[in-house]
């Protein structure tokens, strides 16, 4: 089978996207059923610089992905001439189509499609609102669709009417190994360690921070053992307003000392991160999967997560839950955690690292090629 890889991106990549390439790609390579993989991406995003060479890829440059300029590819339509594949596969929620050639796309951002609006600037709430056009068209016109969690199946079958049997499920995966001591941010406060709460990812409304910040009202006064917040994650150029708003909040509320805005960090950064912090909390108000939450629970971390989706399904039992919006409720959670002898907690690490070892990117890759196999044969 020869597949072509279609990233349809504007010209950037988030940090999940480029990892689920750079772990799929030389998978799939190696399958049995696999004979050649064309991957397209733009130039801006540097796709063949993550890997050494594969035999049997080859990376070729596709123009940016515009929602109000649609133009036809003719390079990379002449480059799917030449390849002939038998599949295509766009890992986006964008439409894509060449010839009769079944196509196969995959629901990556739920944020979209359920919370759009609230929280964001104008030209987010425009973005948002187009995303989601896109990828109602996008799963539409496909030959087949993969989702990435129970959820997002659910959501495509009883809110957007998509067939049951169009859908296939695979859940992304990890590397489960022994990791490393990894390296200690330098933005982060000298003291803290082993003493903060851990939040990762893009800051925007859909991370939910206001949880963790109200949750810290409650928390200041009564326990000493918490030094703080450490937020890991980058600030869009169109989000930078709304961080100065959450900055006014923490000032208002005399919190600003206790919160670090720790920024991009590295894989190693993160996994010290990990490693040394008292907890991890997750606050997303929706997620399609979650890998920060395989990330947290690979390294053993002690996990508390809003119940929004599809949160409980992938931590299950490797984490407590709180209501989501409830700061108040947030804080008695972590609370309780704080209480536990070593022995409950060394139980909760455990429980969290085996959960991890459930999710794979052998066989992610795997089910990949099955589903893209089965467009194929259609």
């Amino acid at each position: 089978m020869k597949i072509a890889i279609i990233n349809i991106t504007g010209g950037g990549m988030s940090g999940g996207y480029r990892k689920y390439l750079c772990n799929v790609i030389p998978r799939m390579a190696r399958h049995n059923d696999v004979e050649a993989i064309l991957c397209a991406s733009p130039d801006s995003v540097g796709v063949q610089d993550w890997f050494d060479s594969i035999s049997n890829v080859r990376f070729v440059s596709c123009k940016p992905f515009r929602f109000l300029f649609l133009h036809r590819d003719v390079a990379l339509l002449e480059e799917l001439e030449r390849f002939s594949p038998d599949v295509i596969f766009a890992p986006v929620e964008r439409a894509f189509r060449f010839k009769n050639v079944p196509v196969v796309n995959m629901i990556r951002n739920m944020e979209p499609l359920i919370c759009p609006y609230k929280g964001n600037p104008v030209s987010e709430i425009l973005r948002n609102w187009l995303r989601s056009q896109s990828a109602r068209k996008a799963m539409n016109k496909a030959d087949r669709i993969i989702a990435v969690s129970e959820f997002v199946k659910d959501f495509l079958i009883k809110q957007w009417g998509i067939p049951s049997d169009k859908i296939g499920m695979v859940y992304h995966g990890i590397d489960y190994r022994e990791a490393d001591h990894g390296k200690r941010p330098s933005t982060i406060p000298r003291g803290w360690d082993g003493r903060f709460l851990f939040v990762a990812g893009s800051v925007r409304p859909a991370r939910g921070l206001e949880d963790a910040f109200r949750a810290m009202r409650h928390l200041v006064v009564r326990n000493g053992e918490i030094a703080g917040i450490v937020i890991a994650g980058a600030v869009d150029s169109g989000m930078v307003a709304y961080q100065k708003r959450l900055k006014v909040w923490l000032r208002k509320h005399n919190l600003s000392p206790r919160i670090c805005w720790a920024g991009n960090l590295s894989e190693k950064e993160m996994t010290w991160c990990y490693q040394n912090c008292l907890l991890f909390i997750m606050t997303s108000r929706v997620e399609s999967f979650g890998q920060i939450a395989l990330e947290a629970m690979s390294n053993g971390c002690i996990c508390i997560a809003a119940s929004n989706p599809c949160l409980p399904e992938i931590f299950l039992d490797a984490a407590i839950f709180y209501p989501p919006k409830e700061g108040k409720a947030l804080a008695e959670k972590i609370q309780t955690v704080l209480s536990w002898n070593s022995k409950k907690r060394q139980e909760m690490s455990r429980l969290a690292r085996k959960r991890a070892t459930k999710f794979s990117w052998d066989i992610c890759a795997q089910k990949t090629v099955r589903e893209l196999a089965k467009a194929a044969q259609r």
